[in-house]
């Protein structure tokens, strides 16, 4: 998780928070969430790399502004983490409890 946190932390104004962020946040802010972790098993058994998948959540004022910072995530990760396999937007929508938009990304990757 400290990687995925190492790729993004300079985005949103550093507004980058693990599962849930703090109330009366200013937006936009990003939320990360770890949503699985499976160890890589192949034919000799376990070999030291585990699959993630990781949410991340971006909630903004317009729609325009939460897809942008999706995308500045996305190059983040891309450019940090060799090892993604798959990008997936999960939602998109209007978050009526924080009054913003909300876009939902996961990720899936390997560690070693």
């Amino acid at each position: 998780m400290q990687d995925f946190y190492q790729a993004i932390k300079h985005l949103a104004q550093s507004r980058v928070f693990a599962l849930i962020a703090p109330a009366e946040t200013a937006f936009p802010y990003i939320v990360y969430t770890p949503v699985a972790s499976e160890q890589v098993i192949g034919i000799n058994g376990l070999h030291g790399v585990v699959r993630l998948r990781m949410q991340v959540d971006v909630y903004a004022k317009t729609l325009l502004a939460a897809s942008q910072l999706q995308d500045q995530i996305q190059g983040a990760v891309m450019a940090a983490i060799e090892t993604v396999s798959d990008i997936r937007m999960v939602i998109s929508g209007f978050e009526e409890e924080v009054h913003a938009y909300r876009i939902s990304v996961d990720y899936n990757y390997l560690r070693h």
